[in-house]
């Protein structure tokens, strides 16, 4: 346990106080001219079981004339221009639920080490990688923001290993055309043009609730529905905004099954007024909890269903119907850039990420290439002839 001991001159008078402690096996000391200088050492040392590292860390971090981390964190937000509400909303709940270990801390005097630590707490708190690397992120372009303002001279982010997703199956639910209909089956007449609006354009729930007549073209030579706007959750409820994405802002062919579907609801809605309400006597929007609602009540119904089971383990969301018309468009021939731009994608990565591994073609070409260049034949890699070939063999 650390102490503290007066020092005298010859005279008897006290010149210093000297703190004495144990670190790490190795007693260790240090003066002070005023017991109090040396009573605020000493305590802390207690505090941070004699570990002289963590101690003068803490003194820096009591002397430190710097704002908090939590306050750099908000004055970013704060500074942020054209991000949508439902954003700003989401970071602010990730100062409020996971920034416990690093909120208080004097911007710089957050080290490395303390992100090391609060990864940690992250996991320990059971949090999935892809919401530490979410919440890091902010982290990252806040201590940029800290650094850009000369809060201090560097980020402590910069190289951090994030862990690594390890979840053993996707995410994303793939439904059949079979199975998207044993759903709708179990939902009440006037929710199915929601549900085959979905399903055959690929539409978010939100751009679909906030639609108005004057969106669709069903009579047009190719008919259509043109997204420019959508509801979107801010602090204080939901709004109508833009898009999500610049790309967000598109036109959605629609096929003749669909424009059958929704014709009737389509052309008995007031100008103006949402499409897609919840009920007949329902004007009040938004509506997406109780959509989800009506999603998981007939997902409930078809599982347990004698006749006809819905056959599936997990229970897939409203956005997997947006996951499942992906896949019929790229069964059907689609492309990935084709399919970023009908779903709005702002970049193709997120297409890819998302689909790739639903695109057959490509895996067949990349095993010709592959086995291409391990016979050492120096071929012209011609699409289908060489994927013939891969197949042969």
């Amino acid at each position: 346990m650390a102490s503290v001991e007066p020092r005298k001159n010859k005279d008897g008078k006290i010149t210093s106080y000297r703190v004495e402690w144990t670190d790490k096996g190795k007693r260790t000391r240090m003066s002070f001219k005023t017991q109090g200088e040396a009573d605020k050492w000493k305590a802390l040392l207690e505090a941070v079981g004699e570990d002289t590292k963590q101690a003068e860390r803490a003194l820096l971090r009591q002397s430190s004339q710097s704002p908090t981390f939590e306050e750099v964190a908000r004055g970013h937000i704060e500074r942020l221009i054209n991000v949508r509400d439902y954003t700003i909303k989401r970071y602010k709940g990730y100062i409020k639920n996971h920034f416990e270990p690093i909120s208080h801390l004097p911007v710089d005097q957050v080290t490395e080490d303390d992100m090391i630590r609060w990864i940690k707490y992250m996991l320990k708190k059971g949090c999935s990688p892809k919401t530490i690397a979410n919440v890091h992120g902010f982290i990252h372009a806040a201590m940029n923001s800290a650094v850009r303002r000369r809060l201090r001279p560097d980020n402590p982010c910069n190289g951090r290993l994030l862990p690594k997703d390890d979840a053993t199956e996707d995410k994303a639910m793939f439904l059949t055309m079979e199975q998207i209909n044993k759903i709708i089956d179990h939902t009440p007449r006037w929710h199915k043009p929601m549900w085959l609006l979905l399903i055959g354009s690929g539409l978010r729930l939100g751009e679909a609730t906030a639609l108005t007549p004057s969106d669709f073209q069903l009579d047009a030579e190719i008919p259509s529905v043109r997204i420019t706007k959508s509801f979107q959750e801010v602090e204080d409820g939901w709004s109508i905004g833009a898009p999500k994405t610049k790309k967000a802002r598109r036109t959605v062919a629609l096929a003749p099954s669909t424009v059958a579907a929704i014709r009737e609801r389509v052309e008995s809605t007031s100008a103006g007024q949402r499409v897609f309400s919840i009920s007949p006597d329902t004007t009040v929007f938004p509506q997406h909890r109780q959509w989800l609602d009506a999603w998981y009540g007939a997902i409930k119904l078809a599982k347990a269903d004698e006749l006809d089971p819905l056959k599936i383990e997990r229970r897939p969301r409203i956005h997997d119907i947006r996951h499942s018309h992906a896949s019929m468009m790229i069964a059907g021939g689609m492309n990935l850039f084709e399919l970023a731009d009908r779903l709005g994608h702002e970049s193709i990565t997120t297409t890819t990420k998302t689909y790739g591994h639903l695109v057959p073609d490509a895996h067949f070409r990349a095993a010709a290439m592959v086995e291409t260049a391990l016979a050492g034949k120096p071929k012209e890699i011609e699409g289908e002839a060489i994927i013939d070939e891969a197949i042969e063999a």
